[in-house]
């Protein structure tokens, strides 16, 4: 009589059984009763089991980035009694339609490098080798890391390579994102985090609601210019940008003293400044120009904090947007945060401040 095979989210109940199972498979970064729990019943994810006669044979985990059309395969594990059954390929089928369902455009996972059935089993099923993480495992082995579309939705992509730096301060997202771009568009550019705080204080807008400040379109743009690069602004509003949240009147007026002065500088420099609202063409037209974006965007969709944020464009197709994020989170790893996929309507929703747009747009291209 043929097995009974069957896919659901995982309960409470089942906690004793996937620690058995994840003692079975693993010797290293193993989950234990507590992170089950917590999966369970808090984390933004999908914990699912596979049952054969209704007992639990299998489980996979994915993470969902919030705000974004991505996820992760954390960890898959089939019970060694249930192995040499194709389980694993049919879970992961599961895994695929349980992401599809979360409205996750895009898989990604990473395998031990020694681990070779696995990783013919994911380019049997249509994954691609993207990365490769040096010393990612405890015993130091590397991880080599996939990706899969689980939606084919936006064939024409435009892909950028992009290098990606990690943002060494709470404050230089800005920085960080113009130094990613002019890498892109030319090598000889240098990526230091001395380069970065020399940025910084080139753009910064002086304030914020605590702490340094952070850096404005403005300041950005000059910055990329005096490095040799041909720059344009585009802008929604006319309005001082970072002041919504400074309440002090002494910082307002310091704000707007330094916008004044960057904005005689763009006059001085000729950098072109558009207003007005900034359209999926336009970015389409930055990358057919042989250009790239920096963007500003509110993280809040990302990380939860209501703040001003630049990310870097690093391609798009009709249905959505790819960035590197350089704000790499404690638990996160760079592969995370590079080539971040984001549908239209999500975007959309990321370039707002509560009713105000504060999306701004940085063009940089080769050469003057």
């Amino acid at each position: 009589m043929k097995p009974k095979i069957k896919y659901r989210k995982a309960k409470l109940a089942d906690i004793d059984r996937l620690v058995q199972i994840e003692n079975e498979c693993f010797n290293y970064d193993q989950l234990d009763a507590k992170k089950f729990k917590y999966f369970i019943e808090k984390g933004h994810d999908d914990l699912v089991v596979q049952t054969v006669d209704d007992t639990i044979s299998s489980y996979g985990l994915l993470l969902y980035r919030r705000g974004t059309s991505l996820s992760r395969l954390y960890s898959i594990a089939v019970s060694k009694s249930y192995r040499g059954k194709s389980l694993g390929e049919a879970l992961l089928k599961s895994l695929e339609t349980f992401s599809s369902d979360n409205d996750s455009s895009y898989i990604r996972l990473e395998v031990k490098a020694s681990n070779k059935p696995a990783m013919k089993l994911y380019e049997k099923l249509g994954y691609n080798r993207f990365a490769i993480k040096h010393q990612y495992y405890d015993n130091d082995e590397d991880a080599i890391c996939f990706e899969k579309k689980v939606q084919v939705i936006g064939k024409k992509e435009k892909k950028l390579n992009v290098p990606f730096y990690k943002q060494t301060t709470e404050f230089t997202c800005g920085p960080s994102s113009l130094m990613m771009a002019m890498k892109t568009l030319d090598q000889n550019t240098k990526i230091t985090r001395a380069k970065e705080i020399e940025i910084w204080r080139e753009a910064t807008t002086i304030f914020m609601t605590s702490g340094h400040g952070g850096c404005g379109p403005h300041g950005l743009a000059i910055s990329a210019h005096k490095r040799g690069f041909r720059v344009e602004l585009l802008l929604v509003t006319k309005e001082l940008l970072f002041v919504t949240g400074v309440r002090q009147k002494v910082k307002k007026d310091i704000i707007k003293i330094v916008q004044e002065q960057f904005n005689e500088q763009i006059k001085e420099k000729n950098i072109p400044v558009i207003y007005g609202k900034i359209s999926w063409t336009d970015v389409d037209n930055i990358i057919k120009n042989n250009g790239i974006a920096i963007i500003l965007i509110n993280s809040y969709r990302l990380t939860e904090s209501n703040t001003p944020h630049w990310v870097v464009l690093t391609g798009m197709n009709e249905d959505f947007l790819f960035f590197h994020d350089p704000y790499v989170e404690e638990d996160d790893s760079i592969f995370t945060n590079t080539n971040i996929p984001i549908r239209r309507d999500e975007f959309e929703m990321m370039t707002k401040k509560g009713s105000k747009q504060i999306l701004s747009l940085v063009a940089i291209y080769p050469g003057k």
